[in-house]
């Protein structure tokens, strides 16, 4: 009775340890998209905390990941430790990538000390990506800008715009508008003004003054362009006291005016402008897939050069 009973304790213990099946099927899916892997080493860590891993396979109960590149070697002392583990995996192909996160146990450090052996994690979470994500651009898609401040009043029930003042235009200024927009999303931009230029204009740029924004994104061809016109709002802004730090300015988009012949301003409000919202999603894809590309080359490079010293002594 006291063996059925411990056999019996024994086959539910190491069903609970058993991973789940839907984590095996998601990573042998990273494997195959060679998706990349974030590392999480030390968030608290000023330099490196992060550790960006091509997905080589799935073997047995376990996943091999590899950083390549002269400066990204792993540590012994990882080893049979735990750590957050992160990748974007597309498991539709008419779908964007979605990030997924797991706490992973490393087993080996391989001798390389660029390969890593996981043991694969009880469990995968699919993590909800922000409708409206924040997008750090390219130089490659840096639109021209241009805001205006319309309205000093906050007062959300004033219709008429009673006053206007151009405080920013940069066009066929790539380097200006990269210090300047430090991020977009569909529903707004944050962005970092020289200081001379936010005392000039501070009465303009309080919390809850209102602004017309116009941005213009390069198309594919050299005559294309995606143009976008909002009504904004200062929903914040942050002025360091470095003296020579940048004031930055949160700016919401409220409505957006359409295009065509009837074109109207819409509510942007809640969901964001939806057209913006593709441009910058094909943008973040194309930055996914860059990063992938990259990393996956600088390992085949990596491989490359290991393999020559041996080649070598061959032939001689």
């Amino acid at each position: 009775m006291y063996d059925s009973l411990k056999r019996l304790l024994s086959l539910f213990s190491s069903r609970q340890k058993r991973p789940d099946p839907m984590a095996a099927n998601l990573l042998g899916l990273a494997a195959q998209q060679q998706a990349i892997f974030q590392l999480t080493i030390d968030p608290d860590k000023a330099m490196e905390p992060f550790r960006y891993m091509v997905c080589q396979g799935v073997k047995g109960n376990s996943v091999v990941l590899a950083c390549r590149g002269p400066n990204h070697n792993c540590c012994k002392i990882w080893e049979k430790q735990e750590f957050p583990f992160r990748f974007l995996l597309q498991t539709h192909s008419d779908k964007f990538p979605r990030l997924h996160k797991f706490q992973g146990r490393i087993t080996e450090i391989h001798g390389d000390l660029k390969t890593i052996t996981v043991a694969m994690p009880a469990s995968i979470t699919v993590l909800e990506q922000r409708r409206n994500i924040r997008l750090k651009l390219h130089r490659r898609h840096l639109p021209s800008l241009s805001v205006w401040g319309v309205s000093k009043s906050k007062n959300e029930s004033q219709s008429r715009l009673v006053e206007q003042r151009l405080l920013l235009e940069l066009t066929d200024q790539a380097d200006a508008v990269q210090a300047v927009l430090k991020n977009i999303s569909a529903g707004g931009m944050r962005l970092a003004l020289p200081r001379p230029l936010f005392e000039e204009h501070m009465e303009w740029l309080e919390q809850g003054c209102r602004l017309l924004a116009r941005l213009s994104f390069p198309g594919q061809e050299p005559d294309q362009e995606h143009g976008y016109e909002f009504i904004a709002k200062v929903s914040n802004s942050r002025v360091p006291d470095d003296a020579d730090a940048c004031p930055e300015v949160g700016v919401q988009f409220l409505s957006a005016l359409g295009r065509g012949h009837k074109a109207r301003w819409r509510d942007v409000r809640a969901e964001g402008c939806l057209e913006l919202l593709k441009l910058l999603q094909s943008y973040q894809l194309e930055y996914y897939r860059d990063l992938k590309k990259n990393l996956i080359m600088r390992e085949d490079s990596a491989c490359g050069c290991a393999s020559e010293p041996g080649a070598r002594r061959k032939a001689g």
